[in-house]
Order: structure tokens, then C-alpha cells, then sequence
């Protein structure tokens, strides 16, 4: 009976999880919830046997912004290189961060990479797995240091209004809620520093303590 229920109920919450039901944006590119956030500077989905449309497009490097769950970066990894496109692995998680420093610490250097990319005119895709809330925050503060959006416009217009967390009304309750209550908290603790002029760096994540929330993506 528990593995009926399991399967009725647990694996399509998981599949719920795993798809993304906005589609790309960026002419060219079919991987889902692909979109253009800066010039040169793409977000997305993770690409799986999609990777090819990236260097039909002219991506010369991918952040594979996510922790692997089974052997899907490696593959992705050894797709890039045969490919020739530079790529770089950061192992950031949706859930279960080991601390705000070191989640923020993956973050900057994710901009980091994004910046020098920008002044060596280079573009990039980066993404998580389904592109929505990793991938999201990223983008977030990427466009607020970029564009200079205030953490509201951010938020509601590159994060939720991609399928941040309950932005994504498909998106099983247990997943969104578990990303509001360490992913949100992050966004709105670094979104203030940039907001204040900062520029994100390794010092910007000294220390961090980042409050808890009740914002959602949801009226």
C-alpha cells in the first residue's frame, strides 16, 4: 500500500518538479524557460540533449548552477567539452545549504564568472535544473547590479514572474515552501546590499545573516 501511495502521489509531485512549463523566449533555443536577462547573458533550464542548440547560438561558456543528483553534470560536462564550450560547476543547492556564507560565496562567484565573460564579450547560459529558482535568484541579482532594478522589480519581474518558487503555480507546495524558507531569505539579505551600492563579493558574504520571510510569488 506504501508503495502505491508512492507512486500515486510522491513520483508525479517529482516529475511537477523536474519540468518547467515556461517556454523559452530566446529565438533559437528550445530548452525551456530560456531567456535573455543582460545582453549576452542567457537563463534557462538544464539544456540535457539540448546542449548542441547552445553552441548553434554562439554560447561560449555555461554555469551549471545545481548539485548533481545522479550522473546528469558529468554528462552535461562532457558534452560542453566536446562541444568546445568552457564551462564551470558550481554546486549550488535548492535546499539544505550547509550556510548562508557558502551559498553566497557560490553566488558571487557565479557573478564573477558572469563579469569577466561581459568585458571579454563572451556569452553565457547559465541554469540549474529547471531554471526557475537557482537560476532565478542569479539572475535576480544580476539584474539588479546590472540594470539597476530595485530588489521589488527583481523580484516580481525576473524571479516570480519565471517560475520562482510558488511564481510557478505547478510547482508542488512542499518545493516552493522549502525554497521560501532558505533560498528567499538569501535573495532579500544580498538584494539589500546591492540595492545599497555594494557590488557582491567574497566580502559581502562575511557574516551574512539573513532573516526570515514571508514573501511569496503568490497574491
Amino acid at each position: 500500500m506504501k508503495t502505491l501511495f508512492f507512486a500515486l502521489v510522491i513520483l508525479p509531485s517529482l516529475a511537477l518538479a523536474l519540468e518547467s512549463p515556461f517556454e523559452s523566449t530566446v529565438a533559437g533555443i528550445t530548452i525551456g524557460n530560456a531567456h535573455e536577462v543582460v545582453p549576452g547573458i542567457l537563463r534557462g533550464s538544464e539544456p540535457a540533449k539540448k546542449v548542441g542548440e547552445l553552441k548553434e547560438f554562439g554560447v561560449d561558456e555555461v554555469i551549471i548552477f545545481k548539485s548533481q543528483t545522479k550522473t546528469e553534470v558529468d554528462e552535461e560536462l562532457a558534452a560542453l567539452k566536446t562541444l568546445a564550450i568552457k564551462s564551470h560547476h558550481i554546486p549550488f543547492k535548492w535546499k539544505g545549504l550547509e550556510s548562508p556564507q557558502i551559498a553566497c560565496e557560490q553566488l558571487v562567484k557565479a557573478l564573477q564568472i558572469i563579469r569577466r565573460a561581459q568585458k571579454a564579450n563572451r556569452t553565457v547560459f547559465f541554469h540549474c535544473t529547471v531554471g526557475e529558482d537557482r537560476t532565478g535568484m542569479l539572475a535576480g541579482l544580476l539584474r539588479m547590479e546590472a540594470d539597476g532594478l530595485s530588489t521589488e522589480a527583481a523580484w516580481k519581474d525576473e524571479m516570480c514572474a519565471n517560475g520562482y518558487a510558488d511564481g510557478n503555480k505547478q510547482k508542488p507546495w512542499h518545493v516552493a515552501s522549502a525554497i521560501h524558507k532558505e533560498l528567499t531569505p538569501l535573495f532579500f539579505a544580498l538584494a539589500a546590499k546591492v540595492e545599497a551600492g555594494e557590488t557582491l563579493s567574497m566580502a559581502s558574504c562575511a557574516g551574512l545573516d539573513p532573516r526570515p520571510t514571508t514573501r511569496t510569488c503568490r497574491k
